[in-house]
């Protein structure tokens, strides 16, 4: 191409990236991506470097990256590995918050529950460990010793995946 650089109206853009046309429109609104330059007629045309670029967000946001970080990501102000990393334990955390949904819904099912005691296994599920072992005290606080191991002993921490019977 003898220096001369390719130029892309905003539906050749969307074609080539696989996003809407009102998507692009607004990443360029947000400053996420900028025309090149805008036609005679005024329309926005596009270079190769924001056909890279609109690849990279159209990624990022696939994988659930927000846009906050998708924009710290373009401005090089975090790595995609950083961000990555970051989501990557999010999303870790909504598997774990899911399991323990799953492992409810299954015994509510199994056992055809009832809605109080629905809502007492949703909430102990809830309970981070840290909150079910502050709970656990408080309800053992000034009791026998022996009375205390038995309740502490009662509540174990949730495994990751747990079973109906856990």
């Amino acid at each position: 191409m003898d220096g001369v650089t390719e130029l892309y109206a905003i539906g050749e853009l969307a074609r080539r990236t696989g996003l809407a046309v009102r998507t692009i429109r607004f990443y360029s609104d947000e400053g996420i991506v900028a025309p090149a330059c805008r036609s005679r007629a005024g329309y926005r045309l596009y270079d190769d470097g924001a056909l890279v670029r609109l690849e990279l967000v159209r990624t990022l946001r696939e994988l659930g990256v927000d846009l906050p970080s998708v924009r710290r990501v373009l401005d090089r102000e975090l790595s995609v590995a950083e961000v990555a990393a970051v989501h990557a334990d999010a999303v870790e955390a909504q598997i774990r918050a899911l399991r323990l949904r799953r492992a409810v819904l299954r015994l509510v099912a199994e056992r055809g529950s009832g809605p109080e005691e629905v809502r007492l296994m949703h909430d102990v599920t809830r309970w981070a460990g840290e909150e079910r072992r502050r709970l656990v005290e408080l309800l053992v606080e000034g009791a026998e010793e022996s009375v205390a191991a038995m309740v502490r002993a009662s509540a174990p921490e949730l495994p990751e995946d747990p079973s109906s019977e856990q």
